[in-house]
């Protein structure tokens, strides 16, 4: 397997960025949750839909939640990395993303043709995670070899 060694200093830090937006997200949602407070929704007008549907909780845990434990999962990966350069962190944090694609993918399905709504700060995640995504697919296309990650 050809080392990720070459994979950019500022790919890794625009990753870091991107997660970092994700949290934010992802940790506003789950404040409010837990205050009871659905948070304003001018730009798509279905965040109370989606936020209230039986599809916002997994297992009874906020998907918020949950995604604000992926964003940390993936900050906390992506420093590691930059502080030990230990190419084995940034592999395992590549092969999480495709986690947090998948998911994303699953979620805007919900929203599209089950709850028919969109919530602007789930659609914002989507983004985060889908970025997030296509810097693992360049990391291992351009900066490793085609062999399975």
């Amino acid at each position: 397997m050809k080392p990720l060694a070459n994979v950019p200093v500022w790919l890794v830090w625009t990753a870091f960025a991107i997660a970092l937006i994700g949290f934010a997200d992802a940790t506003y949602l789950t404040v409010e949750h837990f205050q009871g407070i659905i948070p304003p929704c001018s730009i798509t007008g279905g965040c109370e839909n989606v936020l209230t549907s039986p599809y916002a909780a997994i297992l009874g845990i906020p998907v918020p939640l949950l995604g604000a434990v992926y964003y940390v999962l993936m900050l906390v990966g992506l420093y590691i990395y930059l502080d030990t350069k230990k190419e084995v962190i940034l592999r395992y944090i590549l092969r999480f993303s495709v986690a947090g694609f998948v998911m994303t993918m699953w979620f805007l399905y919900v929203q599209q043709f089950l709850i028919h709504a969109y919530c602007q700060y789930c659609l914002l995640s989507a983004l985060t995670s889908t970025l997030l995504f296509i810097i693992a697919v360049v990391s291992f296309a351009k900066y490793s070899s085609h062999e399975s990650i």
